[in-house]
């Protein structure tokens, strides 16, 4: 399901964030981006990441975090259950006003390559924080929500004072720039894309040189422009393989897909499987 798209996220009902227990049994959440910061602990299983075109594979006890505005996707293959906590950053901004010039990053190799046995502390502090918040969501019991907003506090705090660095103005600056048009390119395919949808039509549309948006394309998303453009079909024809028994001919034409070859190989390489063990799965 390869789309970028600016997400729209909920609240929790009482909250001023977004805190869930997810079970999935399989799925990709291609390349989207919120104005949130997300956080996510695996409990079972694993989950494939990709943020600003960087992957990692996360099991057990792992968790990642996401800078708001970041474009990432994820892909989970054999199923897993995970915590989820998103924060919107005009709620921290209430008390770090800055706090969107931060840029967070939290990786394990390289707490353990500083040799700071402070920093190593803080890790293991943010990690179990991180799981008692869900743990104590989970259990609801009275006033649970006070106990909630004490430990994203505590979290903030942990990531603010060991797991930020300072952007500069001037990148801040271009990267709003960049993701502006991204936006506005993925807008116009996300229209359009049942047409034909060469290059060279959507860099007019946009305005830029067709090799420039290549390179740019690709800079930005990670892939080749055209095979971003057929992942778009492929979530459409995936989701009506799950919802409607129109045969898989039928679905390649209704969303602008005409080269079976081709459909079946990225399929199988984006899912896992066949179109016919999709809805052979739906039936059972």
């Amino acid at each position: 399901m390869e789309k970028c798209m600016h997400e729209i996220i909920s609240p929790n009902d009482a909250m001023d964030f977004k805190l869930d227990f997810s079970v999935d049994s399989g799925s990709v959440v291609n390349k989207h981006y919120h104005d949130w910061l997300e956080i996510v602990y695996l409990l079972k299983g694993t989950l494939e990441v990709e943020e600003n075109n960087e992957r990692c594979l996360l099991k057990e006890n792992d968790f990642v975090v996401l800078d708001p505005m970041c474009i990432h996707s994820t892909r989970c293959r054999e199923g897993n259950t995970a915590i989820l906590l998103q924060i919107p950053m005009a709620w921290l901004e209430k008390f770090m006003p800055d706090i969107h010039c931060l840029m967070f990053r939290v990786e394990e190799e390289k707490v353990y390559e500083t040799g700071d046995p402070q920093i190593y502390e803080a890790y293991g502090r943010l990690r179990d924080g991180i799981k008692e918040l869900g743990v104590v969501y989970l259990q609801a019991e009275e006033g649970y929500i006070f106990q909630c907003y004490s430990l994203i506090f505590s979290i903030m705090h942990l990531l603010v004072r060991y797991f930020s660095r300072k952007i500069s103005r001037q990148d801040r600056m271009k990267s709003e720039k960049n993701l502006e048009r991204i936006r506005r390119i993925m807008e116009y395919i996300r229209s359009h894309y049942r047409e034909e949808l060469p290059l060279s039509r959507i860099a007019g549309e946009i305005g830029l040189n067709p090799a420039y948006f290549s390179r740019f394309f690709r800079e930005q998303m990670g892939i080749p422009y055209l095979e971003y453009v057929n992942r778009i079909r492929l979530e459409h024809i995936y989701t009506d393989l799950l919802y409607t028994d129109l045969p898989v001919g039928e679905l390649q034409e209704r969303h602008g897909f005409y080269n079976y070859k081709l459909f079946m190989r990225m399929f199988r390489q984006v899912y896992g499987c066949t179109p016919g063990k999709v809805r052979g799965g739906k039936k059972s």
